[in-house]
């Protein structure tokens, strides 16, 4: 009796010789079986780290969704609106005059125009205006026609020459309205009386305001039978300028002449802010 038999391996095609007589051609061959053998090891650690893996991430979302659950619950809020005002007095004013002047030739306008608002500018330099508190705003030189049997003929020039001036100092401003109408100011513009730097007021009135909102909202919390948390956020509104104050219609000097000194009352002016605050509840 032949103690070997010979087979081909079905996996790997190759005739083999092994002992036995219980060998079937399926099994295959030792390297092919040892090969399956890996595979499967193999196959069976990647199944078990995908399984692990998946675990951990099932406990880390759990934890992540108790996390954002508590997140929600803790940011249950109320927002409210308050008013905080300040009531300041003008500490600035500004005054806009103008020289208008008509002539026959562009050259002949603008020395008459020029002769006069030089003389307004030394003197409002000579009571103790700042020179950088005087500005140029405009200076429109136009030629005027007539239309006689529709036809246009120049008949001359008009030239409008305009300065802004600042005044930190109230009582100089009705002397320097009558005067500058002596030395040629035909036209002044309105007065506007503002605080120069509002910054410190805006401040106080915002501050007051957070004050006022957070009255506000605590007694909102104990009407709702809840308590009130930290502040989760803060916006303000509101706090311009000043508004301005037009000038009495009576201290708006035209034409030659020059009237007493108007009385000039500036007046206090309200800044007010808004506060936006939200606040967390429990």
């Amino acid at each position: 009796m032949c103690l070997f038999k010979r087979f081909q391996c079905l996996h790997c095609g190759e005739n083999k010789s092994v002992g036995g007589e219980d060998i079937a051609q399926e099994a295959g061959c030792c390297r092919c079986r040892a090969g399956k053998t890996i595979a499967m090891m193999i196959f069976g650690a990647v199944l078990i780290i995908l399984l692990v893996a998946g675990s951990v991430n099932l406990i880390v979302g759990a934890g992540l969704k108790s996390k954002e659950a508590k997140n929600i619950a803790a940011t249950r809020t109320m927002a409210v609106s308050a008013e905080g005002k300040v009531t300041v007095s003008p500490d600035t004013a500004s005054v806009n005059f103008s020289v208008i002047t008509e002539a026959k030739t562009a050259k002949e306008v603008q020395t008459q125009n020029t002769e006069k608002m030089n003389k307004v500018i030394e003197y409002v330099k000579s009571v103790g205006i700042d020179p950088k508190d005087i500005k140029t705003t405009s200076y429109y030189l136009y030629p005027k026609y007539d239309y006689p049997n529709g036809k246009s003929i120049l008949v001359g020039y008009t030239l409008t020459n305009s300065i802004s001036v600042k005044i930190v100092k109230f009582e100089l401003i009705g002397d320097l309205i009558a005067k500058s109408v002596e030395l040629g100011i035909n036209q002044i513009g309105d007065i506007n009386f503002f605080v120069d730097n509002p910054d410190e007021a805006k401040t106080k009135a915002g501050q007051l305001a957070i004050r006022n909102a957070r009255a506000k909202a605590l007694a909102l919390a104990r009407q709702a039978g809840v308590r009130l948390g930290k502040v989760v956020s803060v916006t303000e509104s509101g706090g311009g300028l000043p508004p301005y104050y037009p000038m009495a219609k009576e201290a708006f000097a035209v034409g030659g002449g020059g009237g007493g000194a108007p009385q000039l009352t500036p007046g206090t002016q309200d800044i007010q802010v808004t506060a936006n605050v939200i606040f967390e509840i429990r």
